[in-house]
């Protein structure tokens, strides 16, 4: 396993690969007060000091609550030292958003092979257990991390320019992830080759919005296991439609047989 790269306390989380920075144009400077300076820093190792500094901030003030200048203010530095680092805040929290894709992508490993000695020897037994490992590795990095979970799916991360889930093909893209769990899914002869293609799509939307509303306080008066059986709820319906596919393709044909042509799956037409 990848040594682990310090993160601030509360975002304390394990890196599993090097992380790659790139920026999109991001203004910088903004009314929020600047945080209490810091004892100078001279260790060498600015930039993941900038990355601890940016998750305090966020969770405080929002991506919008700080700037660069004001980071090096709190860590006792010049700003033309950390503008050596990072060009602009939007690389900054670029950087920020590959880091945690690149955590809960080692969450998601750890998962397994904690899982690993229990599975025995049935393909299918292993393939729906990393199926749902990988749900459950998800959805908990959401659960710790919020803030930074947040980032990642915002402009900073997903939405940036650099960023393409569908063609990132490494175990910090969970897109990719998925992929594989839902081929041994498909190797172990639990769904058809028919019911596989393209399931990523309605397997991510699930999983995902579950992790979002449940971020975003939407079960706020939920009690954590409350939550979990949530996740259970979901992943079980990916896999019964799964399981179903062909039936639901065949009520699908009856439906387009008795409505108008060109309405499944399209806007209506206009009245």
């Amino acid at each position: 396993m990848a040594k682990p790269i310090p993160i601030a306390p509360r975002f304390a989380v394990h890196i599993a690969a090097a992380v790659a920075t790139s920026g999109v144009p991001y203004g910088m400077d903004n009314a929020a007060p600047s945080p209490s300076p810091r004892k100078q820093y001279h260790h060498g190792d600015l930039p993941q000091a900038l990355k601890n500094l940016a998750l305090e901030l966020i969770a405080d003030h929002g991506v919008e609550g700080f700037s660069l200048r004001q980071a090096a203010t709190a860590l006792g530095v010049a700003p033309s030292a950390v503008y050596r680092h990072f060009s602009d805040k939007s690389e900054l929290l670029n950087a920020l958003a590959r880091d945690g894709f690149d955590a809960m992508g080692a969450q998601w490993l750890q998962r397994l092979a904690r899982l690993e000695p229990h599975l025995g020897g049935s393909p299918a037994l292993r393939s729906v257990a990393g199926f749902g490992a990988g749900a459950d590795a998800y959805f908990q990095f959401g659960l710790d991390h919020p803030e930074l979970f947040q980032l990642m799916f915002g402009p900073f991360g997903t939405g940036s320019a650099t960023w393409a889930m569908q063609a990132t093909d490494t175990p910090s893209n969970p897109y990719f992830m998925l992929g594989k769990a839902l081929d041994g899914l498909c190797d172990a002869k639990v769904i058809t080759p028919q019911a596989r293609a393209n399931a990523e799509v309605s397997a991510f939307s699930a999983i995902h919005g579950l992790t979002c509303l449940t971020v975003s306080g939407a079960y706020k008066n939920l009690e954590p296991a409350q939550k979990w059986q949530q996740l259970e709820l979901v992943k079980s319906n990916i896999l019964g439609g799964l399981l179903a596919w062909e039936q639901v393709q065949q009520l699908k044909t009856a439906m387009g047989t008795a409505l108008a042509p060109g309405l499944l799956g399209k806007p209506l037409p206009s009245a």
